[in-house]
């Protein structure tokens, strides 16, 4: 996300990177969890909901929204999913709950399944304050195709035209 924010749309790569993001985010819409929060193990829905992965995948897809990049149609509602599930695990203290403790490498799955979590995980904050400045951004609609009606945030504008 961050190369495609500041490589010129007319550099060879750009258009090979914004594929490979594009794909990327198709799959992560498909590995979401039902409560909106992304699995330690992408594909494997028995480990728990990981909170500094669902945050970076919120501020991509929300940022390539807001780039134009992919349809708000299609990703919006995973986004805001994904955020209000995020929401939620900023605690009473400001602390963000369920972001896995740093981890080294293992060829085994389950070394990373049962990894345990921590509010102390320094690096779960920065995604989510990122996701959440994404999110503002987004829900602010800038001319985009995002914005409230009927108190709750739409992805295609509503039709001023008579039916």
């Amino acid at each position: 996300m961050e190369l495609l924010s500041v490589l010129p749309e007319q550099h060879p790569g750009f258009a090979p990177v914004l594929a490979q993001l594009r794909e990327h985010i198709r799959g992560l819409a498909a590995a979401q969890g039902v409560h909106g929060l992304w699995h330690q193990l992408l594909d494997r829905p028995e480990t728990y909901e990981e909170t500094s992965c669902s945050a970076m995948f919120v501020f991509a897809a929300a940022r390539a929204i807001n780039r134009g990049w992919i349809d708000a149609a299609a990703y919006g509602p995973m986004v805001s999913l994904g955020w209000n599930a995020l929401a939620q695990k900023v605690n009473a203290q400001g602390q963000v709950e369920g972001t896995c403790v740093g981890t080294g490498l293992s060829w085994d799955p389950m070394f990373y399944a049962y990894r345990p979590t921590s509010p102390f995980a320094a690096h779960g904050y920065g995604p989510v304050l990122m996701a959440g400045a994404e999110m503002i951004t987004l829900r602010q609609g800038k001319g985009k195709e995002a914005g409230i009606h009927d108190d709750a945030v739409h992805f295609v504008k509503p039709s001023t035209e008579p039916q």
